[in-house]
């Protein structure tokens, strides 16, 4: 993940204007190595056959019209594109931006977009700016970032004067390598935290042996763990914390004056967990369709992963809540990410998932 600027000041309407139209055309390399080009978030209309032929409750959005903004898509972000196309299945007109240079909650303040599918901690820095944000579900209910050694690291404990890879001093990776450190004893300058960049970029530093260590996406672990022979897994954050990963999320005032899109995505939401969990082939097909260069192999291997992990929950009670949140929020106050506590208690509104699972959502297989 890149660093988004977290500890910027907000940015002005006029640069979030250039930086979103920047966005949208971007190819950048999405996490894991896969190509994040114009196929990653298609809005022609068009929807995933895997999407249409999925049956279950139906929200009428009609109607409604927004503008969406994503991170840059990951093999395990499929969840996301999945709840976009029901949207639109369901009559909704949406723009998904895909943000690489600003945060979605920058964008968000700006009055460019209206809902958001981004990182967890950006709820826990609007709140901090004093943004009235709420969640209203999680794209990934988990994290899903690992942290990676050398050989001849047994474990966190022993990153004592070792070098780790990050992204930048505000990313989320950086933020959970200094959690791992603090959780093991150690203190944030006990290792040398060197910036490399995104995840494909701190894997190839990883291969390279100049690092030793980096916190990656477990899809970037997936892709090079063939060629890591001397390199393995020492934390799993989606077993060790109790963080969300993502985070749906839009201003309280929005989801007060459209409570029928709000519904829409909650059961969207559960849907698209729904349809993940319900085999591998269906999530190995869209993800291959979605992210180019992806291997088949290594995506079976993340399915059987997030099973295990239970990225993708069903249980409204499960899929995000405050207390998540909440520790995450002490996690970045730990790390220096935020200086002072945000009002997050209130953060999370998980009654559009109740509702939607009243109504059958998340429950068709």
């Amino acid at each position: 993940m890149k660093s988004r600027g977290h500890r910027l000041p907000l940015l002005s309407t006029a640069v979030l204007i250039a930086l979103t139209v920047a966005a949208c055309g971007s190819g950048t390399a999405a996490p894991g190595g896969q190509d994040a080009g114009s196929n990653a978030n298609d809005n022609s209309g068009k929807i995933d056959p895997l999407v249409t032929a999925y049956k279950g409750p139906k929200v009428d959005l009609s109607g409604v019209s927004l503008t969406v903004t994503t991170s840059e898509p990951d093999a395990l972000n499929m969840g996301a594109l999945f709840m976009f196309d029901k949207l639109r299945q369901w009559g909704a007109k949406l723009d998904v931006v895909t943000l690489t240079t600003t945060s979605g909650i920058q964008t968000m303040i700006a009055g460019r977009s209206q809902l958001a599918s981004q990182g967890a901690d950006e709820v826990v820095l609007g709140r901090g700016q004093g943004a009235d944000v709420t969640a209203i579900g999680s794209a990934r209910s988990k994290q899903v970032y690992v942290l990676v050694a050398k050989n001849s690291i047994d474990g966190v404990s022993d990153l004592k004067g070792k070098k780790i890879a990050m992204s930048g001093p505000s990313g989320f990776d950086t933020l959970l390598s200094k959690y791992a450190l603090k959780k093991a004893g150690l203190a944030q300058t006990d290792a040398k935290l060197v910036q490399i960049g995104g995840s494909p970029d701190r894997g190839a530093a990883l291969i390279a042996g100049t690092v030793d260590a980096a916190t990656i996406f477990l899809s970037t672990w997936e892709n090079v763990k063939s060629r890591a022979k001397g390199l393995h897994l020492i934390e799993n954050f989606a077993s060790t914390t109790k963080f969300p990963g993502d985070a749906y999320y839009a201003m309280t005032s929005y989801l007060d004056k459209n409570p029928k899109l709000a519904l829409g995505v909650a059961c969207a939401n559960l849907e698209a967990n729904d349809w993940i969990n319900s085999g591998e082939k269906g999530f190995i097909d869209f993800a291959q369709r979605h992210v180019k260069g992806v291997d088949p192999a290594s995506l079976k291997v993340l399915w059987q992963d997030s099973q295990r992990d239970q990225y993708y929950p069903t249980d409204p009670t499960q899929v995000i809540s405050a207390d998540g949140l909440g520790s995450l929020e002490t996690a970045m106050l730990d790390s220096g990410e935020i200086t002072k506590k945000a009002s997050v208690a209130d953060a999370v509104d998980t009654s559009f998932l109740q509702k939607a699972a009243t109504m059958g959502c998340g429950s068709t297989h």
